[in-house]
């Protein structure tokens, strides 16, 4: 668990000063803890005693320690194909699997790992936040993680209708927040190297008072200090590319879990669904050709 992680699940358990400085920590996070104890303790409004107490907390007996561990973060999270293949080269390749092999293994440890960065109670408030009909639920992501949103936008309106998945040029999203306020969910997809446009209209969302549910690495992006849910997963693997395989599978059990929760307006409305699928299938097939042609025969 990184320290961001670890941040959120203590936080309950922290006392109320303790929590003061955890709070500025993860909305000036990781700069935050780079500073001298004097300056963090400063800037938390609380003693140094306390920003002390919260590291050890945190399972740093040093305040070096603690910071050694924001900076690896920082180097994890600007991790790019290129610094990995180089890394790589360096290193050599591994000697006694195959790249199919390890690649294996390392979804499996990722898929016994999901459980430690996940709760159920997470996890379950996602779902009822999607589930719900009165809320308008939009979707973002970055470079690659869009394709990953967009799939799951397209499931997510099978089962319920007011879901727009927000994509082409960044000067168009503004236009998507003129709708956006209470009722409104936005889901996002981030992962390392965060996006700075999508962090910003994260935030702009977040300001319109629409809950954030963020789908992100276990690094955590930036995007995490304004979302209400947070669903971290591993996206590490043996290529200089990292995979989404994970990102991909949780949106689906959220998609899955939604549609098990689904009333009986949702279920009318996989039917309605099925009858349409069904009634365009007849027509591509040739069986409802004859009622769209003129009388000189064109389709």
């Amino acid at each position: 668990m990184n320290v961001l992680e670890t941040l959120r699940k203590t936080l309950p358990d922290l006392s109320a000063r303790e929590a003061r400085a955890a709070r500025h920590l993860m909305a000036n996070y990781p700069m935050a803890g780079l500073t001298t104890v004097a300056e963090f303790a400063g800037k938390s409004n609380v003693s140094t005693a306390t920003v002390l107490r919260l590291v050890r907390r945190l399972g740093f007996p040093l305040y070096a320690e603690f910071q050694e561990a924001l900076r690896a973060h920082i180097e994890e999270t600007l991790q790019s194909p290129l610094l990995r293949l180089g890394e790589r080269k360096e290193k050599g390749e591994p000697s006694g699997t195959s790249f199919l092999s390890r690649t294996i293994m390392r979804i499996k440890d990722h898929l016994d790992s999901l459980a430690d960065h996940i709760s159920d109670e997470e996890f379950n408030s996602a779902v009822a936040l999607l589930a719900d009909p009165k809320r308008d639920i939009h979707l973002i992501g970055g470079r690659y993680s869009t394709n990953v949103a967009r799939y799951t936008g397209d499931l997510l309106t099978a089962v319920r209708g007011k879901v727009e998945t927000i994509s082409g040029q960044t000067e168009t999203w503004p236009q998507h927040l003129l709708d956006m306020g209470r009722s409104s969910v936005l889901v996002v997809f981030d992962v390392r190297r965060y996006q700075s446009d999508v962090v910003a209209f994260t935030e702009a969302a977040a300001r319109r008072g629409a809950t954030i549910i963020l789908l992100t690495d276990v690094w955590q992006s930036p995007a995490a200090r304004v979302s209400k849910v947070v669903l971290p997963f591993a996206v590490d693997s043996p290529s200089i590319f990292d995979m989404l395989t994970l990102g991909m599978g949780l949106a689906e059990a959220l998609v899955g879990a939604v549609a098990e929760r689904a009333d009986e307006a949702g279920m009318k409305r996989i039917e309605q669904l099925e009858t349409l699928r069904s009634d365009l299938a007849s027509g591509f097939n040739g069986t409802g050709r004859s009622k769209h042609r003129s009388k000189k025969g064109a389709t």
